[in-house]
């Protein structure tokens, strides 16, 4: 396990969830396991680290599909910085990656910016 792994790994366990088993984060309680899966969109889209983008989308794809479709929006909706441009880019990678059918949901949370990096953003992803 290497140092992000140890870090990401800290994270996770002050809610008492294990690393190594993600796939069962719908057995918990919502206010826990929506908290656990900002830390993985975090991990995901907020750094400039190829290797934590990439170890935080591992993580979100171990993580019950059908339970990921039902909370992603509402968590980044509510407690995801998406208007940053950075991070908002990553995030669609994320959705395009996991949950395609739902690209458009997530280009509707910037529809009305007048921030030309955020409207760049949506460009690159309409379809």
């Amino acid at each position: 396990m290497d140092w992000r792994e140890e870090k990401l790994k800290e994270e996770l366990s002050k809610y008492d969830i294990l690393f190594s088993d993600l796939c069962s984060l719908d057995r918990y309680d919502d206010c826990i396991s929506e908290k656990v899966l900002l830390i993985l969109l975090q991990w995901s889209c907020c750094g400039q680290n190829d290797a934590s983008i990439l170890l935080g989308r591992r993580k979100i794809a171990e993580l019950p599909h059908e339970w990921l479709n039902s909370h992603l929006y509402n968590v980044v909706k509510h407690n995801f910085d998406y208007t940053d441009d950075w991070n908002y880019r990553r995030l669609l990678e994320l959705v395009n990656a996991y949950l395609p059918e739902h690209i458009n949901s997530f280009l509707d949370l910037n529809a009305e910016t007048n921030n030309l990096d955020l409207l760049d953003v949506i460009n690159d992803f309409k379809k």
